[in-house]
């Protein structure tokens, strides 16, 4: 990519477009690869997720049994990293103290409270 990451994904995804109309499956399963790589870096996880997903079988087709081994690793190391996030989350919103229990439902056709002048002020600052 030699830093121009703009260019490196324009040039795979014109790759990848054209090994799939060819039909070769190493190439766009490498393509896959890189694409996941910019993804990640890029902290779209999901998206990192479904391009070595569909990377892997196409390694297994062409015999590639290092690199879907190679993709079991990507996969388990984003795994790792979301289940990280979820737990960050959930200490973030205990150190929050919100409150707990059932939300009462909300009546579209109820009538919506009055707000008092200083009321609005306060919520337009």
């Amino acid at each position: 990519m030699e830093g121009d990451e703009f260019s490196a994904v324009s040039l795979f995804t014109l790759a990848l477009d054209g090994f799939t109309h060819m039909d070769i499956h190493l190439s766009r399963a490498e393509c896959m690869i890189r694409l996941g790589d910019v993804a990640q870096r890029n902290k779209d996880l999901l998206k990192a997720l479904e391009l070595w997903d569909t990377a892997r079988p196409l390694f297994e087709c062409s015999s590639q049994t290092k690199r879907v081994l190679d993709i079991d690793q990507r996969i388990s190391s984003i795994s790792d990293n979301i289940k990280e996030q979820h737990q960050n989350n959930l200490a973030r919103l205990a150190e929050l103290k919100v409150p707990v229990g059932s939300v009462e439902e909300v009546d579209s056709d109820a009538e919506e409270p009055e707000l008092e002048e200083e009321q609005i002020e306060l919520i337009a600052a």
